[in-house]
């Protein structure tokens, strides 16, 4: 009774999310912090280390506890060469290191101690990559640029010599690995198709469907950690949860994407017993898909007023259950659960 009461309260928090929290993450006045816009965010697995990027190039680290207390640090010294981040993401096995991408589709692996450039590569198109958290010996990045190979990078052997992967000779936009060590890589097509490859193997897909249609470039790709479940968004504003092996389709979500879009939109999941996507469509929308067996037509999903911009970069903590957003300038959002009475406080 107690998992159904607490199951039904998150559900409910995270579909009730108020603008809570709206923070400047440094002081024009005394020149510390963050001082410029934030185009690109990320929070490590412990849920306390933000990293923020922004389109001059500069790249920050901020204890999620300090939030709001004027303690902050100086930006790191990385020598980006002013170029716009348009993607940043902690390392998932070692959290010295993360990688970013730019407009430039440079994509640099970057140490945050000693606040320098180890190693980059500029791709050919806008890159989408993931690092393999899983196999901890050798963590591989997959990496799609729009081109008609996906390439998977060892850094062992380096950056610039990487394992390809052709499929019908058709543009690849984003990859995954499934979660866990078997060497499995998810990958979405220009025309809408999704395959599963094992990197070990020469035979091509093992797998294949194509699962969005209507010529809508598929941005987006994740995978719930438990493997049962894969979310994919294309450009239409088409949400699909699919199973992971056979492809069947779930839940299916239409949204409305901006119609200013010149970058992915941002897309965060949570995955508690039921899935909980947020995206930046034409606004911030929350959306719940209902987990085991149970499907829904018209799954319940919260758009909350556009106090965050379209293009702005969005994470989930899952510790707390917040919603963490990019703002004008060097503003943080936060969405939490409000009760209705700290909303008439509020008011």
């Amino acid at each position: 009774m107690n998992r159904i009461f607490e199951r039904e309260k998150i559900s409910e928090a995270l579909l009730n999310l108020k603008w809570t929290k709206h923070i400047a993450m440094g002081c024009d006045e005394t020149k510390k912090g963050h001082l410029e816009d934030i185009s690109a965010l990320d929070i490590d697995d412990g849920d306390q280390m933000l990293l923020l990027g922004s389109h001059s190039g500069s790249v920050s680290v901020v204890k999620y506890k300090y939030l709001g207390r004027d303690k902050w640090k100086k930006p790191m010294t990385l020598k980006l060469e002013k170029h716009a981040l348009k993607s940043i993401k902690w390392c998932p096995i070692d959290l010295r290191l993360f990688m970013v991408t730019t407009a430039s589709n440079w994509m640099r692996v970057c140490d945050s101690t000693k606040e320098k450039v180890i190693s980059g590569k500029q791709f050919e198109g806008d890159v989408h990559f993931h690092w393999n958290e899983h196999n901890t010996n050798n963590s591989k990045v997959a990496v799609a640029d729009g081109n008609r190979t996906a390439k998977i990078v060892d850094f062992r052997v380096g950056i610039s010599l990487p394992q390809i992967i052709r499929w019908d000779d058709i543009p690849i936009d984003v990859v995954q690995w499934f979660p866990s060590k078997h060497h499995y890589l998810y990958t979405g097509r220009r025309d809408g198709k999704i395959g599963i490859f094992d990197i070990r193997s020469t035979r091509g897909a093992l797998a294949e469907k194509r699962i969005h249609r209507g010529g809508a470039p598929i941005f987006e790709m994740r995978i719930t950690p438990d493997g049962s479940r894969l979310i994919t968004a294309d450009h239409s504003g088409l949400i699909h949860v699919a199973d992971t092996w056979d492809f069947s389709t779930k839940h299916k979500f239409h949204g409305h994407p901006s119609e200013l879009l010149h970058r992915r939109p941002s897309m965060a999941i949570l995955n508690d017993q039921d899935l909980f996507v947020a995206m930046n469509l034409e606004k911030l929308t929350v959306i719940k898909f209902p987990g085991g067996s149970e499907t829904l037509k018209n799954p319940e999903f919260n758009e909350i007023q556009s106090v965050t911009l379209w293009d702005k970069p969005l994470i989930f903590r899952k510790s707390s259950y917040e919603v963490i957003t990019g703002h004008n300038y060097n503003y943080l959002n936060v969405l939490s659960y409000s009760t209705k009475a700290e909303d008439e406080e509020q008011v």
